[in-house]
């Protein structure tokens, strides 16, 4: 009976301190991280338990082993809370590192880069430089590949407009790495009788366009095919560039190319030192084929249009072959429905034209 009266007096002795501890620990476990060494959280242990009332709170009082396997359990708890938040923030911040804050371009929102160089490349073409700015030296674009950003005049006096009176919207895709910090690299071909091309042609160093995006147009990935073929005409070859330069930097990648890239006259040719310098890395993932409108004397590439037929000589094709494989297109409109069919707006539209008449399906063929 004295054992028991002891019982119920702690219990009651205990009640005013218990329910202000409780309170104060909830709240505690609430807002922050308990402080190293400041005891099991006797107040979440219940919680979680459901064990609640005096009668548990003398029983943990008089049976030293229950409280010490109820304190381990809270420790327990509140370390895979901690790894938890821990694996949260982790993923935060490798989204940050993608298209977060250290990306420079912003998908729905126009932003002012400043033109810092200016590289000729041919007759028509140059290299154009955009900096990030000063608080952008650490930022990569954002783009994922193969992915595009659209371009337009500053605002306000001296903007380009259509005829309809909106800005001129156009979209390219950069010659510069994805991982590259601080700056963005266009290679853009001057249309005399184009509309947005004239004006960035007249730029100066220091002067600005406005980007937006970046618009994942194919999101590659690694070894989903065995061989790739990219057919490319003028300026179409930026896409083709992006993506084959991002397929070769990877280590693990075994995907082995094509690239069938055609142009009116040998000086048209875009990129082609690295083509060859790249051909030449990787001889074994990477093969390059020009082809010429105008052949000149003694050219040993292919001339004329690209036909089925020299798709077949420079890409075979066993249709016996378990090998997967994936076409890419990308060039003036006239090329593009001759080899694919034309694109239905944004969307791929119906494959028609050269690869159909090869027997290639739909999902085997990409235009850009």
């Amino acid at each position: 009976m004295a054992s028991a009266a002891r019982f119920l007096s702690s219990a009651r002795l205990a009640r005013p301190a218990l329910s202000a501890n409780v309170a104060r620990q909830s709240r505690g476990y609430a807002s922050a991280a308990g402080a190293g060494g400041a005891g099991p959280n006797y107040g979440l242990i219940f919680s979680l338990a459901g064990v609640t009332g005096l009668g548990a709170y003398a029983y943990l009082q008089y049976n030293p082993a229950a409280k010490a396997e109820i304190s381990a359990k809270a420790h327990e708890l509140e370390a895979k809370a901690e790894q938890k938040i821990k694996g949260v923030q982790s993923e935060a911040d490798a989204a940050n590192q993608g298209t977060g804050s250290y990306a420079a371009l912003i998908k729905d929102s126009w932003t002012p880069f400043t033109l810092t160089k200016v590289a000729p490349y041919n007759h028509n073409t140059s290299i154009y430089s955009f900096s990030f700015g000063e608080d952008g030296q650490d930022k990569v674009s954002g783009a994922e590949v193969a992915s595009a950003l659209l371009v337009r005049s500053p605002q306000g006096e001296g903007e380009i407009k259509d005829d309809k009176g909106k800005p001129v919207i156009r979209p390219y895709t950069p010659v510069s790495s994805n991982e590259q910090k601080g700056s963005i690299d266009l290679m853009i071909k001057e249309y005399k009788d184009g509309k947005l091309t004239p004006f960035i042609s007249s730029l100066q160093p220091g002067q600005q366009l406005l980007f937006k995006g970046p618009i994942l147009k194919f999101k590659y990935e690694p070894n989903t095919f065995d061989r790739g073929l990219a057919i490319a005409g003028g300026s179409g070859i930026t896409p083709m560039y992006q993506l084959i330069t991002h397929s070769l930097n990877i280590p693990d990648d075994k995907t082995k190319w094509t690239l069938v890239f055609s142009n009116v006259t040998e000086k048209d040719i875009l990129l082609r030192k690295e083509w060859d310098a790249l051909a030449k890395q990787h001889p074994d993932r990477l093969e390059v084929k020009y082809v010429l409108d105008k052949a000149p004397w003694g050219w040993k590439g292919e001339s004329g249009f690209v036909t089925p037929s020299m798709i077949s000589k420079v890409f075979p094709r066993s249709p016996d072959s378990n090998e997967k494989v994936r076409a890419f297109v990308c060039g003036p409109p006239p090329q593009v429905k001759s080899l694919a069919g034309p694109k239905d707006g944004p969307r791929q539209g119906e494959l028609q034209g050269a690869f159909k008449e090869l027997g290639y399906a739909a999902d085997e063929v990409f235009k850009f």
